[in-house]
């Protein structure tokens, strides 16, 4: 991605004679992708223009933020969007703190075979492990010790609306990554309240190179109060480049109070040069699925182009 960097200092210690020293970044991103589930032909357009923020404080903390102007790229109905700074990160020598109103915990680590983006008309796994909210108003944290990553999470209000004391909505999350062997292992765990339903997510993932590519293996396990979310799901992905064609193969199977389903995604990209890509993206679920529609399809194909300048 490309960058177009503006050092505003020198201009605004011209004018001002109290200016902070602060950096801001543009760069943008767009797409346009085919998809069809199923006969159901859908054409989706996307990206938007990021800004970035930053500034350094006398004791040497950076505060960064950032503000977009977008579109959501794999929805129909997604409308164009403008956000004002919603988060906050101070960093420092050995890690950083984010408050903000989109943070998310440490859910879904271990579904490492879950490559498609565009199949928003696939029908749905019917149980499926997971928990049932993972972002909202809150703050994280990350830090290393020694080699190893650290990472914690809480959200006060998961629907958005800063209460601190008094959501209905409330969840964390912590992970920890470290190098194993060839590789490098990650632990998650998180959680979530709404209204007073709780679910708790224990995810593993374990990615290494291999055949060229890279592998990699997770599990996921849960339990709480909603019992088509409790189980297991095991899940392999392998990633490798072919002829300058990135290769994505991957499969989570899902087992959910004593219902099985399984998820395989396979994704190709080919970069032209100058930020330009080309894609396609099949996947399909199979198992215990909500019944196909006019409108949703077990099988999901799309294919586009996405530009980063």
């Amino acid at each position: 991605m490309k960058k177009i960097a503006y050092l505003i200092s020198a201009i605004s210690a011209g004018l001002f004679s109290t200016a902070a020293n602060a950096d801001i970044s543009v760069s943008g991103t767009g797409s346009v992708a085919y998809t069809d589930a199923g006969g159901n032909a859908t054409s989706l357009l996307g990206g938007g223009v990021s800004f970035g923020l930053s500034t350094t404080t006398d004791a040497g903390v950076t505060v960064s933020a950032s503000s977009a102007i977008g579109n959501d790229n794999d929805s129909v109905g997604s409308g164009s969007q403008v956000t004002g700074v919603t988060a906050l990160t101070f960093g420092f020598s050995n890690g950083s703190i984010t408050i903000g109103g989109d943070v998310g915990v440490a859910d879904g680590v271990g579904k490492v075979g879950e490559l498609a983006h565009y199949n928003d008309n696939q029908t749905s796994i019917t149980n499926a492990v997971g928990i049932g909210d993972d972002e909202g108003d809150g703050v994280s944290a990350s830090t290393t010790i020694g080699d190893m990553s650290l990472a914690v999470q809480y959200v006060w209000d998961g629907a958005g609306g800063g209460d601190v004391d008094g959501a209905a909505t409330t969840s964390q999350g912590v992970s920890l990554s470290m190098p194993l062997g060839t590789g490098t292992l990650t632990i998650a765990n998180a959680s979530d309240d709404l209204g007073g339903t709780n679910m708790n997510e224990t995810g593993v993932a374990y990615t290494m190179s291999a055949a060229g590519g890279t592998l990699s293996l997770g599990f996921t396990g849960t339990d709480g109060d909603s019992t088509a979310k409790e189980g297991e799901a095991v899940s392999v992905a392998y990633k490798t480049t072919m002829g300058g064609v990135a290769v994505g193969l991957g499969y989570t199977g899902h087992d959910a109070n004593s219902k099985t389903a399984q998820q395989t995604d396979i994704t190709l990209s080919s970069a032209l040069g100058g930020g330009v890509s080309v894609f396609a993206e099949y996947s399909n679920v199979s198992g215990t699925v909500a019944t196909e529609t006019a409108a949703l399809s077990n099988n999901t194909v799309a294919i586009g182009t996405s530009v980063s300048f």
